[in-house]
């Protein structure tokens, strides 16, 4: 592809060439028009000044300018008079002459394979005919214009030099933002200056301040993410480090057993939170997917309880579907089931032996809503927004998590266009979460 310098240049010579051909045809056809009225004006002259001298011989057109005539040494013009009878009494040349036209006034005329322009007039008794070849009018008027169009010759390539310069110059803070970029490194993500920039540069430089502010906020919560992982990393495996550490210093069956115990569970726990994480980074606003498409609630809700429900029964909680309402959305199969999972994975953990978690799918007006309700202890109004946040933990929770669940549930929300609030359950006991989401008509 050809840059837009090429472009420019390319279009801005051409142009100004076709306009000098353009202007060359114009100035001929002008020319040539001003010159056939002069020369039949001349013509007319001529005609005139012959008419009250008496001739008695043929004289060359030269000898004319004596009885008011106009010629040229070439022998431009050709003047014949004959009296009225017919007879012929002067020729301003040697030799046969054009014929007697009876046409009066001017004409047009082929003879001989040339063009002629001939003016006849009757003059008491004789009659004056004056001609002169179309081609002597032709060359008269290409070299008028030629003379004309030397200097629009002249300026064609010296514009052709100013126009280079000029978009040059033009094209000249375009060049300058890309060698900004190209010097700037994989971190260097300040804005571009938007002072003294061309109106047309101003909506580009816009644009990509924009986009790296965004690229900026995007790569400073992966850092944030990254260190938070870490962090949070660290722990579980120290703890699976020193449960092997004890393991390999039991002094007994019964207390290696033991160990192996605590040992399993701390894994499961590292297991748990990479798990989380992994979603996490996949559920982030920038991450690359497939394009969203309709979605009925019924089905990641029915295979969700279906997953869980063995889990719920081995811990004796009464897990079930209390409502459900046909209800399509329009957004990404995946992450709904997603969320779904990561709110009854967190009513589970937290709910005690012999409780009860209930799904309700529900239609109200134009939204569709999904509750997640459990017996379990709840969470204080004062730390309802904060359990949103990457990595927090209540503190005195009977059940330690990642802190990453409910953040990876408002964050499918959040792309979805969507609510959640956290309410008390019925009667005030346990937790109520309730996800809104525009239902497709």
């Amino acid at each position: 592809m050809k840059s837009i310098r090429s472009r420019l240049l390319a279009w801005l010579l051409s142009s100004l060439l076709l306009a000098g051909l353009l202007a060359s045809a114009v100035t001929y056809y002008q020319a040539r028009e001003d010159v056939n009225d002069l020369f039949d004006f001349h013509l007319r002259q001529i005609a005139a000044s012959f008419g009250n001298h008496r001739l008695p011989q043929p004289v060359d057109l030269r000898d004319a300018g004596n009885l008011g005539g106009e010629g040229d040494e070439e022998g431009d013009w050709v003047v014949q008079i004959w009296r009225n009878d017919g007879t012929p009494i002067y020729g301003s040349q040697p030799g046969p002459l054009l014929p007697r036209y009876p046409e009066r006034g001017l004409s047009t005329r082929s003879w001989k394979d040339k063009d002629w322009r001939v003016y006849a007039t009757t003059w008491r008794d004789r009659t004056i005919q004056v001609a002169q070849p179309l081609d002597v009018r032709r060359e008269t008027a290409a070299a008028v214009a030629f003379r004309v169009l030397i200097p629009v010759l002249l300026l064609i390539p010296i514009l052709g030099i100013v126009i280079r310069i000029s978009v040059g110059r033009a094209l000249r803070p375009l060049d300058e933002i890309g060698a900004s970029l190209k010097r700037r490194g994989a971190a260097a993500l300040a804005p571009l200056p938007e002072r003294d920039l061309p109106d047309e540069a101003v909506p580009l430089v816009e644009a990509l301040n924009d986009l790296l502010s965004r690229l900026g906020e995007s790569m400073e919560v992966q850092r944030r993410f990254v260190a938070d992982a870490a962090h949070e990393l660290r722990t579980p495996l120290t703890a699976v480090q020193l449960q092997l550490q004890l393991v390999e210093r039991a002094s007994s069956a019964e207390e290696r057993e033991a160990e192996l115990v605590q040992l399993e569970r701390g894994v499961q726990r590292a297991i748990h939170l990479v798990r989380q994480l992994l979603t996490m980074a996949r559920v982030e606003p920038d991450a690359v997917r497939e394009p969203p498409e309709p979605v009925a609630l019924e089905e990641p809700v029915n295979a969700v309880i279906a997953e869980y429900a063995p889990i719920a029964v081995d811990r004796n909680i009464d897990l079930g579907l209390a409502r459900s309402e046909p209800a399509t959305v329009t957004g990404y199969p995946a992450d709904l089931r997603i969320m779904l999972g990561n709110l009854v994975d967190n009513a589970i953990r937290f709910t005690p032996s012999g409780g009860r978690i209930d799904l309700r799918l529900s239609l109200r007006g134009k939204d569709a809503v999904l509750e997640v309700e459990d017996t379990g202890p709840g969470i204080p109004p004062e730390d309802r927004d904060r359990v949103f946040d990457r990595f927090y933990r209540r503190h005195g929770g009977a059940t330690q998590g990642s802190g990453l669940g409910l953040a990876i549930v408002k964050s499918i929300v959040d792309r979805h266009g969507g609510r959640i609030s956290l309410d008390a359950g019925g009667r005030g006991r346990g937790l109520k979460v309730t996800v809104t989401l525009d239902s497709n008509p």
